[in-house]
């Protein structure tokens, strides 16, 4: 997409030209346009690459007609691609869990299944979750279910690996990590699942002009309050379509994709997001400012390894993450620069 007769550089009467949209159809291409735009196409065909540094491990391209991305459909249409063999999953979020149970569910009926389990990180904390502390009882289940198959030896867990190369032997692959102690190397296995996370597609706005957070790629508002280097408590203050918006006039960011790279996006946020979106191009600014987000506890909250060593340990495995007294975006950032606060009176 872009500006009708003008690319990126273009600055002379940029917001008086309509947005030019180049539309894919079953029979072929056409332009549209349109006044505004909405990007919340998300980042779910993104995935990140299983190698360590962000970067594919040596041989994932080679191999990839045996790697899953994401949550393949194990129990339905891929199901015959892992019955009976033995998978490697990559990951510590809520992707890898649900793959994890659901290998766990096919062993049922296909004795021979088996599942290999390697997170980069040594502390599962955060997958495992809060268990009946979490206010979203299914995201605490998930985390008690996972938690229950690795301490049971129904997986084989391996900590602190990080992949770098997948090879083949005799018809199956290796998989060497980089862990504290060297090199390892995983399998033999059949297939692999990279749950590794997302990251947003930013070749459909390249001829936009946007204002990104440098190492998330979020909308630049919010980059410092759901950086995950920093808490992932639950506790983005609201935030709409002022927050949403960019350089561009009537483009916004919304759902996951606002969130960029970082894991800890919930629905309930983007469909406040886009409520708030969609009254502002309706021209009804006062119900487009009016944002109110309240965001479930996740019954543990993880801060910086560098606040770990002062602080006592209780159940969470640390201290909760300073919470943000905000009553939107704009009043967290004005309260960080020693101002008293964004003005709006929205917290009345």
């Amino acid at each position: 997409m872009s500006r009708w007769g003008a690319d990126k550089v273009v600055s002379k009467g940029r917001e008086l030209r309509p947005f030019m949209l180049m539309v894919e159809t079953t029979s072929g291409q056409r332009r549209d346009t349109a006044r505004a735009v909405i990007d919340a196409s998300g980042t779910w065909q993104t995935p990140n690459p299983l190698g360590v540094g962000g970067l594919s491990a040596e041989g994932e391209s080679e191999f990839r007609d045996r790697i899953g991305y994401g949550i393949p459909d194990v129990l339905g249409r891929d199901r015959d691609l892992y019955a009976g063999r033995t998978t490697l999953v990559a990951g510590a979020g809520h992707s890898a869990a649900n793959a994890l149970l659901e290998l766990a569910n096919l062993s049922e009926s296909a004795p021979d299944t088996s599942a290999i389990w390697t997170t980069r990180s040594t502390d599962l904390v955060r997958i495992y979750g809060g268990g009946d502390a979490d206010a979203l009882p299914a995201r605490g289940e998930l985390g008690s279910e996972v938690k229950d198959l690795a301490e049971s030896g129904r997986v084989r867990l391996v900590t602190g690996f990080a992949t770098t190369a997948i090879r083949e032997v005799g018809g199956r692959l290796l998989v060497d990590g980089q862990t504290k102690d060297g090199v390892l190397t995983i399998g033999p296995v059949d297939r692999i699942i990279a749950a590794t996370g997302q990251r947003p597609d930013l070749v459909l706005t390249r001829e936009l002009r946007l204002d990104l957070d440098p190492w998330l790629e979020s909308v630049k508002a919010l980059g410092p309050l759901i950086d995950p280097n920093e808490h992932s408590c639950g506790d983005v203050p609201p935030h709409g379509h002022r927050e949403l918006s960019h350089p561009e006039p009537g483009f916004y960011t919304v759902g996951i994709k606002s969130y960029g790279r970082a894991p800890t996006f919930l629905l309930l946020t983007g469909y406040e997001q886009v409520r708030s979106v969609a009254a502002a191009i309706a021209g009804d600014m006062a119900a487009a400012d009016a944002v109110q987000l309240v965001l479930p506890e996740t019954g543990v909250c993880t801060v910086p390894a560098s606040f770990s060593g002062s602080a006592s340990k209780g159940c969470c495995g640390g201290p909760a993450a300073e919470a943000v007294d905000a009553c939107c975006v704009a009043d967290a950032q004005a309260k960080e620069g020693g101002k008293a606060g964004c003005g709006c009176s929205a917290a009345a």
